[in-house]
């Protein structure tokens, strides 16, 4: 008899001696070993954060399979408005889906909402937005003739923070199907969130900014967001420097 076997009828004789004289498995099990629960605050805490990111992940997977059947700007809109997986959807007022024209020679994409737009749905509005407006006007584009405009997150987040990369990355298969429609000449990006999203980077926007970058085929300049523009007056004039040097390709 070899010792497994000897160790297996001790544990039984022992069984035996405390009154257990039943098992529900082919070998003895060892009720006298301390083993973890298995629902601790670790396990728990694990599958919260896997339940998360699956969540994440289906939401993504849904907006990717809803906009290979977009194709044109009005049914993107109408798809962004209606997709309840978005997080921040439930938080907002009303959606930022863009004001211009479609096939725009320049495409504008600003920071994310103000509590204004939220509120009125009207884009641009508020003092970021009559800010917007003058530097369009010193540009000489406008929405009626040959531009088109949208912010990164088309949902104002909770108290007005950054949406997290989680939230954005729920977003970025509808933005990149709008970019798709509207087929602009340039884009010029306003703030630190639209540049490194589409940019897939973390280089800070003060290294970026003024220089001609690429979104896959399509020329990009980065510069300063609009609230930046206005806590900033230096950052105002570094802005116009970096938008003679887009114009110049206008």
């Amino acid at each position: 008899m070899n010792n497994k076997n000897i160790e297996y009828i001790n544990d039984l004789k022992l069984y035996e001696e405390s009154g257990i004289d039943e098992s529900y498995t082919e070998t003895p099990c060892n009720f006298f070993e301390k083993t973890t629960p298995i629902f601790s605050s670790n396990n728990m805490k694990t599958e919260k954060v896997n339940s998360e990111n699956l969540s994440v992940i289906n939401a993504k997977t849904e907006a990717e399979n809803i906009v290979k059947n977009l194709h044109t700007l009005n049914e993107l809109q109408t798809a962004i408005k209606n997709f309840k997986l978005n997080p921040l959807a439930k938080f907002a007022t009303n959606p930022i889906t863009g004001t211009g024209v479609e096939n725009p020679k320049l495409l504008v994409i600003i920071d994310t909402p103000n509590s204004e737009e939220d509120k009125t749905g009207i884009f641009p509005s508020g003092q970021t937005g009559e800010l917007f407006k003058k530097i369009l006007s010193a540009m000489k584009v406008s929405f009626e003739s040959n531009l088109f405009a949208f912010p990164i997150s088309f949902f104002r987040a909770p108290g007005g923070r950054t949406p997290t990369n989680e939230e954005m990355e729920i977003s970025i298969p509808f933005i990149t199907r709008l970019i798709e429609i509207l087929n602009p000449q340039i884009i010029l990006t306003m703030g630190s969130l639209p540049t490194q999203t589409l940019l897939k980077t973390n280089i800070p926007i003060t290294t970026l900014r003024g220089q001609w970058q690429k979104y896959k085929d399509i020329d990009l300049m980065p510069t300063f967001s609009l609230t930046q523009l206005l806590n900033n007056p230096e950052a105002k004039k570094k802005t116009w420097e970096d938008l003679k040097i887009l114009m110049k390709k206008l």
